[in-house]
C-alpha cells in the first residue's frame, strides 16, 4: 500500500483530501495527517512516503524550517510533493521560487481539491518516476527524457502534465520561473489543440457555433468522445532535455492540416488574435519550431545559452541512449550484467523460456537492476513491446554515483521490492498456482 503524508493544519482541507482518497482510491493508500513539523519529519524519516501533500499557504506551519531540514538530509528528499495553496493569498510563481529546492511535482489551488485532486493524484502516480527523475537527471544522467500519453478525457487537467514537466525544468536549472510559465502555457496550448482540433476534429467554426449556443468546449469534447474511435486517440508529449537544448514533441492522432498554408497564416498572428495562440506562445519560448509533413506533430526546441543555478552537479551526460522499436531485444538471457538501463519511455516484456513473465515501464525507473546488483548473468530476456528510449549506465559509473549519493540505495530497494511483488503477482495470474522456480528467480 502506498503511503501519503499530508502536512496541513486546516481540517477542512484534510477532510477534503481524505474524502477524495476514500471515495476514489479505497484501500490503495495509507494516509498520515499531521500539523506538527517535528512529527512530520519523523514520519518522513521512518515511513518513507512516496508522496507528501504540503499546504504551502498554512500560517500555522514553519515551512522555512521544514524546508531547511529536508534539504539538510538527502534521505528526506526522496518524497515527491504536491503543493496545496490558497490562490487568494499566494501567487504560484512565488511559491515555486520559494520551494524550488524541494521535490515539488505540481501545485493545486485548494479550492479545486474536490473537483481535480483525484485526477491530479492519478496523473502524479502514473508518472511517479518523475520523483526519481528530479534527482537522477541532475546527479546521474545529465539527461532527462520521457513521455506523457494524454487521453482526450484529460482535457481539463492538461496543465498538470505540463506543470510536472516545466517544474522539473526549473529544478534542473534549465529555465527561470518566468520562462517556466511561458513554457507551461505553450505546451498546454499545443496539447489542448491536439485534443480539440486533431483528435476530436473540432474546427474553429464548430467550436464558435457551440459556444454561441450556450455550450462549453468540454461538453463538445465529451460529445465527440462518445465515438469509440475518437475516444481511443491520444496526444503524446515527449521530451529530451540535455545540457545543450530542450526538445519537446507533441503528436496527436488526427489527420493533420496543410502546414504550408498554416505557416503563411501565422504572418498575421499577434497577441491580440487568439487564433494560433499555441504556436504564438511557442514562438516566444522556443528557438525553433518544426512541423512534420502531415501536420499532426510539432517540435519545440529551446537552446540553453546558460543554465540557471543547478541544485546538484551534473553527472554522466555522455552515457549511451538507446532508441528501440517493437520487437527489439534489449537484453538476452545469458548476457553479462555489466550495465543498468534507465527507462525514458516505452513498455518492455520480460520473457523466460518463451513465456512472458512480466512487463516493465517507465514507472519502474530502471531495467536490469537485479542481475546488475547481484552481478549475475541475465536469466531472462527483455524485448521492447513498443517504441522507447533507454539510457545505458555502466557499472563503474553507477557505483561512483552511489558513493556520492547513498540515498539511491533507498530508491533501488523500493524499486526491487515493488518489482518483486508485481512479478510474483503476474506469475500467479499467468501461470496459476503451478510452481515455477526459474520464473520466481528472474534476474534480468
Amino acid at each position: 500500500m502506498n503511503t501519503i503524508v499530508t502536512i496541513c493544519s486546516d481540517s477542512i482541507i484534510n477532510q477534503g483530501i481524505e474524502r477524495v482518497i476514500q471515495n476514489e482510491f479505497p484501500g490503495d493508500y495509507n494516509l498520515h495527517f499531521t500539523d506538527n513539523i517535528t512529527e512530520a519529519l519523523d514520519i518522513l524519516n521512518f515511513e518513507l512516503p512516496e508522496l507528501t501533500i504540503l499546504h504551502l499557504s498554512d500560517k500555522n506551519l514553519d515551512l522555512t524550517f521544514l524546508k531547511e531540514k529536508i534539504m539538510e538530509d538527502s534521505w528526506l528528499h526522496s518524497s515527491g510533493i504536491i503543493g496545496v495553496y490558497d490562490l487568494g493569498r499566494h501567487e504560484e510563481a512565488r511559491l515555486l521560487d520559494q520551494f524550488r529546492s524541494l521535490n515539488l511535482l505540481t501545485l493545486l489551488d485548494y479550492s479545486r481539491i474536490r473537483t481535480h485532486f483525484a485526477k491530479v493524484l492519478s496523473i502524479v502516480y502514473a508518472n511517479r518516476q518523475l520523483i526519481y527523475q528530479n534527482e537522477l537527471a541532475d546527479n546521474v544522467l545529465g539527461k532527462f527524457s520521457g513521455a506523457f500519453n494524454i487521453s482526450n478525457a484529460d482535457y481539463p487537467v492538461v496543465s498538470v502534465y505540463t506543470g510536472l514537466l516545466s517544474i522539473n525544468m526549473v529544478r534542473a536549472g534549465r529555465v527561470s520561473d518566468e520562462e517556466r510559465f511561458k513554457l507551461q502555457m505553450a505546451l498546454s496550448e499545443l496539447v489542448l489543440n491536439g485534443i480539440e482540433h486533431g483528435n476530436c476534429g473540432i474546427s474553429r467554426e464548430d467550436r464558435d457555433r457551440h459556444l454561441e449556443s450556450g455550450g462549453n468546449l468540454l461538453e463538445l469534447i465529451n460529445e465527440r468522445n462518445q465515438d469509440k474511435e475518437i475516444r481511443k486517440k491520444r496526444v503524446l508529449l515527449e521530451w529530451i532535455l540535455s545540457e545543450q537544448e530542450s526538445r519537446f514533441v507533441i503528436h496527436d492522432d488526427g489527420e493533420g492540416f496543410d502546414v504550408s498554408a498554416y505557416k503563411a497564416s501565422l504572418q498575421n498572428v499577434n497577441s491580440e488574435n487568439l487564433k494560433g495562440r499555441g504556436i504564438l506562445l511557442s514562438r516566444v519560448v522556443s528557438d525553433r519550431i518544426l512541423f512534420n509533413k502531415t501536420g499532426n506533430q510539432v517540435t519545440l526546441i529551446m537552446n540553453h545559452r546558460h543554465l540557471h543555478e543547478r541544485l546538484t552537479p551534473a553527472g554522466f551526460s555522455t552515457e549511451e541512449m538507446l532508441i528501440v522499436k517493437p520487437g527489439d531485444i534489449v537484453v538476452r538471457a545469458g548476457d553479462p550484467s555489466d550495465s543498468i538501463f534507465y527507462i525514458s519511455s516505452g513498455i518492455y516484456k520480460v520473457v523466460n523460456h518463451g513465456n512472458i513473465v512480466g512487463k516493465i515501464s517507465p514507472e519502474d525507473v530502471f531495467l536490469g537492476e537485479m542481475a546488475f546488483l547481484l552481478n549475475r548473468d541475465r536469466s531472462a530476456s527483455v524485448i521492447a513491446e513498443t517504441k522507447g528510449k533507454l539510457i545505458r549506465i555502466p557499472r563503474k559509473s553507477f557505483i561512483k554515483v552511489l558513493k556520492l549519493y547513498p540515498q539511491y540505495g533507498l530508491f533501488i530497494s523500493r524499486l526491487l521490492a515493488t518489482r518483486l511483488k508485481r512479478t510474483n503477482d503476474f506469475i500467479v495470474t499467468s501461470l496459476g498456482e503451478k510452481e515455477d522456480d526459474e520464473a520466481k528467480d528472474l534476474t534480468i
